[in-house]
Order: structure tokens, then sequence, then C-alpha cells
């Protein structure tokens, strides 16, 4: 069998391919891997599979090249591990090209999709999991919808498998959504099984893919009745275990449904939700409803939904987010620390929640906890690693991210602590002139901190909390002046100090370094602190005349604070506001630059448009220019109106998530709105 399967393999010239990590001269090991009958060196190939050849949806020639070896695989009948390998040629066939080219992912998608014979045979195998698996192939075969649809609709009745059944039914809905001629079909195939079905799971699946709203009373029977428990793998028991993604992916999923009635019950929570699209309201409605049960499992799977929610969706969140301080008040240890990870992000938003924290907190023992204990009932101050410092945990954060002066006892202690954690400094920025008291406390970490690891930000992260503190932190100039002078301590002795005569001097110092970002910081300082235009505007011209397009931003960026150039520097900021920048940042500073020294709009406009269509991270920005233009830029007023009308966060994408996700979204529509009165729209 395995002399059929891998039959040409080695003729290939695989060393010719690369992969994510090089020479694709280790593929046959991987695909030859995959049939082994030792599960752990099933799983070790696998990894290999998914982190190189197909890296993180990537495909390469190499890929393609493997695929009639991963088809031969899947059609043994006695090959281990084949639902795996399906699965895999599922993620394969359905990658999207990136550059929306043809090349490989065409190639790959068809040499999925011509399968085709293939997928109709497995979708009756003896085994179940493969089944499940060739359910995840069919939406590939995209000229093959509408012969899917009816293979899988004649398919279930037939099914025994309760998974597979699922999996069935979920696919009908993912097929439907992608033909555009599907017809009434399929939709009333879904609402025939969400009528007459006895299994409340396939139900609810059905309704999930209608995007029907009466999805809680299903969901709460499936959480009364549970669902069946993936039994683990074996690898302990056996001795043994993989150090790959595939295994760890494996192992948390296998914790996850531990103790559990109705381990299912969370995908099927995330597909309902999902289901709703934009319709938030629909949404909130459904995981308030969860987080009101009193049922643990409800609150363990509404949790990570409510965060994704939030995270990419606009809305009224204050009664969610209740909820989520209340089920840290229950203490359950596998809710509560799942409730503090969906306020981690959510800035002013986590409000509604932060009294339950704050008395979670200060409930805590003071004492750091290593990271496999701090998932637990207690929330600690500080996390343990296996590796480098402490961190401040996520509660701690939030508390402070808040402003409340209820952390301030907690960043104390841990600013106190041997060695000082991570996020420990940070935590003061947003407490700000409150956190005067932590001063003495920040001067002696100033200088015990290390100033010469570029890894370690730590005594960086000081400076930015003196910053923030400003002038009440007066006593940390000593340590300041003695330097390193770094970009964050050079806008701590701005801030902190004003106009002392010692300090200009170190500022205009600093002016005159090599390094770009340490010239522009002190130049850019000594303006603000002291009204001097003219370390700025050297700067700035020195910056200006290279062929740096990151120096021409920063220059451009000084200029503007400024609000004072010379004929020449204006003369080269019109020719960046004409350069070609597919993401716009450079244009957009040019013309900000431009408008803050002229006051004329005229240049201004245009850029602002064409950035706000191009590149939407740069819309708060463009709001802001838009507000001070005025009257000028009225023609805005469908644009601004157009953004506050969306549903979904300006810069939320699917596979994609970043920390200031949610506070810069809220922003967003904050100038949006300042924007608009600003323009005398109605």
């Amino acid at each position: 069998m395995a002399e059929e399967i891998f039959a040409g393999l080695d003729d290939i010239r695989w060393a010719r391919m690369r992969h994510a990590y090089g020479p694709a001269a280790d593929v046959p090991a991987l695909l030859r891997g995959l049939a082994d009958p030792d599960p752990a060196v099933r799983e070790n190939a696998l990894d290999g599979m998914y982190g190189a050849v197909h890296h993180q949806g990537d495909v390469y020639p190499c890929t393609v090249a493997a695929i009639p070896f991963l088809l031969r695989l899947a059609a043994g009948p006695g090959v281990p591990g084949r639902a795996e390998v399906v699965r895999l040629l599922a993620g394969i066939g359905s990658a999207e090209d990136p550059t929306e080219l043809a090349g490989a992912y065409r190639k790959a998608n068809q040499a999925v999709a011509e399968a085709y014979p293939l997928w109709e045979k497995l979708l009756e195998d003896a085994d179940p999991r493969v089944r499940e698996a060739v359910t995840e192939v069919l939406p590939a075969c995209t000229r093959r919808g509408r012969a899917a649809l009816t293979l899988l609709t004649a398919r279930l009745p037939h099914e025994s498998d309760a998974s597979v059944r699922i999996a069935i039914v979920r696919t009908v809905g993912t097929l439907a959504r992608a033909e555009d001629d599907a017809g009434p079909e399929p939709s009333d195939w879904l609402a025939g099984v969400a009528a007459a079905e006895p299994d409340v799971r396939l139900r609810l699946v059905a309704l999930t893919e209608l995007g029907a709203d009466d999805a809680l009373d299903l969901l709460a029977a499936v959480y009364r009745t549970g669902t069946a428990v993936t039994e683990p793998a074996g690898f302990e028991t056996a001795g043994f275990e993989t150090a790959t993604l595939v295994g760890a992916v494996r192992r948390l999923r296998e914790q996850a449904a531990q103790g559990r009635r109705a381990p299912e019950a969370a995908d099927l929570v995330r597909g309902v939700s999902r289901s709703y699209g934009d319709r938030v309201a629909e949404r909130v409605r459904l995981l308030t409803g969860l987080l009101r049960s009193p049922e643990w499992e409800c609150h363990v799977d509404a949790l990570p939904v409510a965060d994704h929610l939030v995270s990419g969706w606009r809305g009224d969140y204050r009664e969610l987010v209740a909820l989520v301080g209340d089920r840290i008040r229950d203490g359950h240890p596998r809710t509560r620390p799942a409730a503090v990870r969906a306020l981690e992000d959510l800035g002013e938003l986590a409000l509604p929640a932060v009294d339950a924290l704050a008395e979670a907190l200060e409930s805590t023992p003071r004492r750091a906890v290593p990271h496999p204990e701090a998932d637990g009932a207690d929330l600690p101050w500080v996390i343990e690693w296996a590796s480098g410092p402490p961190s401040v945990s996520p509660g701690v954060r939030v508390l402070a991210r808040a402003g409340d002066p209820r952390a301030l006892p907690m960043v104390a202690w841990a600013l106190d602590h041997e060695p000082m954690p991570n996020h420990a400094a940070s935590c003061v920025v947003s407490l700000a002139t409150r956190a005067a008291p932590l001063v003495p406390l920040l001067v002696a970490r100033l200088r015990d901190l290390p100033a010469d690891d570029r890894f370690d930000d730590r005594r960086d992260d000081v400076a930015y909390a003196l910053a923030a503190i400003g002038p009440a932190a007066a006593e940390a100039l000593p340590a300041l002046l003695a330097g390193p002078h770094t970009q964050a301590v050079i806008r701590a002795l701005a801030k902190v100090a004003g106009t002392a005569g010692d300090i200009t001097d170190a500022l205009r110092g600093a002016a005159g370094a090599d390094d770009r970002r340490t010239a522009v910081t002190a130049a850019r300082a000594l303006w603000e602190a002291a009204g001097d235009a003219e370390p700025a505007l050297a700067v700035a011209g020195r910056h200006l005349d290279g062929d740096d397009r990151f120096a021409w931003r920063d220059a451009a960026e000084l200029l503007a604070v400024v609000g004072q150039a010379t004929k020449p520097q204006l003369t080269r900021l019109r020719r960046l506001t004409r350069r070609k920048d597919p993401h716009c940042w450079l244009v957009l500073s040019a013309a900000r630059a431009l408008w803050r020294v002229t006051g004329d709009p005229e240049p201004l406009l245009p850029v602002l448009e064409r950035a706000w269509e191009t590149n939407a991270h740069t819309r708060r920005e463009v709001a802001t220019l838009w507000a001070e233009a005025g009257p000028a830029a009225a023609g805005a007023g469908t644009l601004l109106a157009d953004e506050l009308a969306r549903a979904r966060r300006h810069n939320a994408r699917e596979g994609s998530y970043s920390s200031d996700q949610v506070t810069a979204d809220e922003d967003l529509v904050k100038r949006c709105r300042e924007a608009l009165t600003a323009i005398g729209a109605p």
C-alpha cells in the first residue's frame, strides 16, 4: 500500500522548491510521516505540514506538488490518520490568494476540486471522522456547489453519526450562501431540519445557518441534555507527547472538555453568534441570556464569543459587560479567568465591570503566581513565567487602564517586586497624575533597571510613566538627566521639567544626535517645553533632504507640530503629497504639515479623502484634520456619516486582532462625531 501511495515521491526535485522555512527537501519525510502507524509520528508530520508547507494558510509550489500524495493517503482505506489528511486538503483547497493572482493557490484549488469523485465516495466511508472531514472539503469544490448540496442533503437521512450530521447541515448552509443560483431549496431543507429533527443540536445548527433568532431555548436544551465527549488521544497514558502546535491545540481542546456535560456546545454558541452577522442586538441578546444562566458551562462558552463580538462590532455593551463583571464576582475557577480576558483590551468599555474586578483583586493574597496556577479562581497581581521577567496580571492592567485609583496599591506592589514585572510601569500611564505617590518607586527603578539591553523595555516604560505624571514627578529629574537619553527619557524630561535651563541644554544636545528618532524627539520636546522652533527646523531640514521615506515622514510630523517651515521645506512637502504611497501615511503627514504651516486647506482635502478610502487605519487622523478644517471640509460629511453607520469596527479583519482594536475604533467614532459638528453637517 505504501509503495503505491508514495510512487514517484522521490522523483520530484523537492529541494529546488521552497516552503515557509526554506528548501522543501523535508516534504517527502513529512508525507510519509502522515501514514505512520505511530500517532506521535503522524502528529509531528501534520504539524510540519501546517507549519511549513501550508504555513498560516499559504500555498507554495511544493504544497501543490504534495496534493497528489495527500489524495492517495485520503483514499487509502487502511491508512491511519486519514481524517487529518482530508482536513489538511480542505485548508489547502480553500486557501485564499492574498495577492489575488492565479499561481499556486488556483492550482491547489483545482487539484482538490477535481478530486470530487473521491469526496463523493468518502462521504460514505466507514470512519465517521473521515466523513465529517469530507464536509469541510466540499466548499472548495466551487464549480460543484449544486452537486455537493444534492449529495449532502441526500446523505443526511442515512447518516448515523451525530457529529457528521451536524457537519452536513453546517456545510449545506455554507454552500447555499456561496451559490448565487442555489434557489430556495437549501433554505427550505434547513427549515425542515430545524422543524422536524429530534436532535436539538441538529435543529440548532439548522436555525443557525438560517440566521434565525430563536436559538436560545434550543441552546438551553443542549446544555441540559449534554453532548458527546471526545475521548483524549491517549498520548499521556502511553507515556509520550509531541512538542508540536497541533499537539498543543489538541491538548487545549481535551482540557477544555474536562468536567463538561456539553463540550460541543461551545461550537454551537460560536455558530449561532456568527450567523447573526452584523445584527449586534441579536448577538447581545443571545450572550446576555447565556451569561444570566445559572450554568457555568453557558458562561464559559459565552465569554470568548462576547470578547469576539465587542472586539469586532460596535454596539451598546453596557449590560453585557456588567454581566461579565457578575461572572467575576461568581469566583468560578473556569469562568473568572475567561471573564477577565474578555475585559483586557476594552478600555473604557470595561467600566461596568470594574467594581467587580477591583473587589476580586483586592481579596487576592499578595503573591506572584506561576503561570500554570494563574488561570484559576484567585486573580493574581503578578504572574511568573518559565523564562524572562514576570508580568503584571491582566486583571490589574484592566483596572489601571480604566484609571481606577484602586489599582495604585497593586501597581506599587508590582513596582517593588523583584524582578520588576513587565507592564508594571506602563500601568501608571493611564493613572496619570493620580500615580504621583508612586514616583519614589519609579525613580528607584529608573536607577536600577538595565539601560543597555535592547530587548528589555522596562526602563523606557518607567520613563513614559514619569512623563504621564508630569511636573509632579520633578524629583525624578536627576535620574532622568543622568541618562542614557533614549526617546522615552527625552519625552519625560520635557513633560516633567518644562523650561528648566539644564533640561533644555540636555535636549539641545540630543537634538544634534545622529540617531534620527532621538533627534526628532528632542527637537519636538524643545518646541513643546520652551517654544524653540530653531532645532526642529534644522532637524526636519536635515531629514527631508535625504532618501529615507521614514525620515521624510518623521520630518513632516515634526513640522506639523511646530507649525513652521522654511520655503524649501514647504516645496519639499508639496512634492511629498503627490508621491505614490500605497498606505498613504507619508502623504498624510506631508499634507498635515502643509496645512498646519500655511492654513490652506486646498492641498489637504484631496489627500485626506485619498487616505480615508485607501487605508482605514488612517481614519482617526483624517477625521481630526477634517475637524480642524471646519466648513472647508463640508464635502466629507457623507464619508463621516457612512462610517458612523457601520456595524463593524473600521480596523476589524477576520483572522487578525490587535490589542488597541476596540479603543482605536471607539476613538474614531468620537472623532467622526466631532468632525461632523465642526464642518457644520446636520
